[in-house]
């Protein structure tokens, strides 16, 4: 800037207006470029933190993987892990075996700065080429019911608060246009994992595809006039704000330390009521995967809970993640066959089959536990008994999506992978819902 000035002295008068108009230009650039810096307020860096990948069947890996003090990333469909750690860590006497085959991929601080470079770029985006802040998706989703699409679109403020006091909001599409008949309902959550940003950004996709289609793709049609999709935006709101604050890579909630520990947050994702407390959850509340002090001691897994009792009857339930390009059935905690597996097997193959028609996208499908072990995930509790308790006569096929992509950029996925994401799981859902309306799901006695 100073040098613009210096140089507009000595210009003739038509050279300093063009000049003044090219500052103009750079003011307005850089100007708009720190509002945008502005709202992403990172606190926390990763100094002396390496990115690994090792071969989970490889000697000392799986003590590795069960270290509380590491963050496990991603085990791909090929046995791979990719795991953050402390780089002091692997050269400890205890993973002499583990670091002779993991390989480094990266310093985690050299990556998060590379990928702000690449989220907050000097340009102003359209709402899907960037993300966004927790306020800013609140206000969009409202907007879109309320003023855009009141028709079909039921805007709920709160189904209950976070830890923190946040709302968690929540929005129903559909027509209604069957009267005195209970409609079946798709129930999508996201953000259930705040570094993430991928999952809630997918759902507003949908949401918008939905809304923006309704009388323009008989599919999008149909669907409509015969059942509902639920969509609760954020499961964990207040980690998910904290991402944009301070811990770019913030995994839990924010529930304060438990008594002796100096350790925040509980994983969601180990809170529900489905098998608790067993394999693939911690009971350290440093891990990433602390399953909290009790079964559903969280206020954001209660709540999302009672909103999926309250409004059953839900044939089909999604919880958005990231990464891997996986579509997860039950179980995530038994290797044993769910009563469906037949059914949930070829609804995956369908899904898969739907998103590579796209982009040519390999979405593996699997059983949760061909992945690692998991106990207390909300996928499992979707479709396991205690859900259907109470789901009016369905049983929910529960699934677990993990988006967008295999590793290159993992949970800092950039923001021009937003639309693409989107474009390729559209389909997979409109599948998704169009085979559990024509077949859904029953409880086995």
């Amino acid at each position: 800037l100073q040098q613009l000035l210096y140089i507009q002295l000595n210009l003739q008068p038509e050279e300093k207006m063009n000049c003044y108009l090219c500052f103009l230009l750079f003011s307005s650039i850089f100007i708009s470029s720190l509002a945008a810096r502005n709202r992403y307020q990172r606190t926390v860096r990763y100094d002396g933190e390496i990115l690994v990948r090792c071969p989970v069947n490889a000697p000392g890996v799986k003590d590795l993987l069960q270290n509380d003090y590491v963050d496990v990333w991603q085990i791909n469909a090929d046995g791979m892990a990719d795991i953050r750690l402390d780089k002091d860590l692997l050269q400890s006497a205890s993973f002499i075996d583990a670091k002779a085959v993991c390989t480094k991929i990266a310093d985690v601080e050299v990556l998060v700065q590379r990928s702000e470079n690449a989220t907050f770029p000097y340009k102003q985006a359209e709402w899907f080429e960037e993300y966004h802040r927790y306020d800013e998706i609140v206000a969009w989703y409202k907007n879109k019911c309320e003023n855009e699409h009141p028709e079909i679109c039921v805007y709920i403020d709160s189904i209950g608060k976070s830890f923190e006091g946040r709302d968690q909001p929540s929005i129903l599409i559909g027509s209604n246009s069957i009267p005195d008949k209970p409609t079946v309902k798709i129930y999508f959550q996201c953000q259930i994992h705040a570094r993430e940003w991928i999952s809630g950004a997918t759902c507003m996709y949908i949401a918008n595809y939905l809304l923006e289609n309704y009388r323009q793709d008989d599919r999008v049609t149909r669907l409509l006039d015969q059942l509902e999709f639920l969509f609760v935006p954020f499961v964990n709101s207040d980690g998910y704000e904290y991402t944009w604050t301070n811990d770019r890579l913030w995994r839990k909630n924010r529930r304060s330390p438990p008594r002796g520990s100096q350790c925040y947050g509980v994983d969601l994702n180990r809170n529900y009521n489905e098998n608790w407390g067993k394999e693939g959850s911690s009971s350290n509340p440093c891990s990433e995967t602390y399953l909290g002090e009790e079964v559903e001691s969280e206020p954001e897994t209660r709540n999302t809970v009672n909103a999926f009792r309250a409004f059953a009857p839900i044939i089909g339930a999604i919880d958005w993640h990231s990464y891997s390009q996986l579509i997860i059935r039950p179980y995530g905690d038994s290797y044993a066959d769910s009563p469906d597996e037949e059914q949930l097997y070829s609804l995956g193959e369908a899904m898969a089959s739907a998103i590579r028609e796209v982009h040519g996208s390999i979405y593996e499908n699997i059983k949760g536990v061909e992945l690692y072990p998991t106990s207390g995930a909300a996928s499992d509790w979707f479709y396991n008994d205690d859900a259907t308790s109470t789901n009016e006569g369905y049983r929910a096929a529960g699934m677990t999506i993990e988006l967008r992509d295999l590793g290159q950029y993992g949970f800092l996925l950039p923001p021009d992978q937003i639309i693409p994401t989107g474009n390729e799981v559209v389909p997979a859902v409109l599948k998704f819902a169009e085979l559990l309306l024509d077949n859904p799901l029953r409880p086995r006695h």
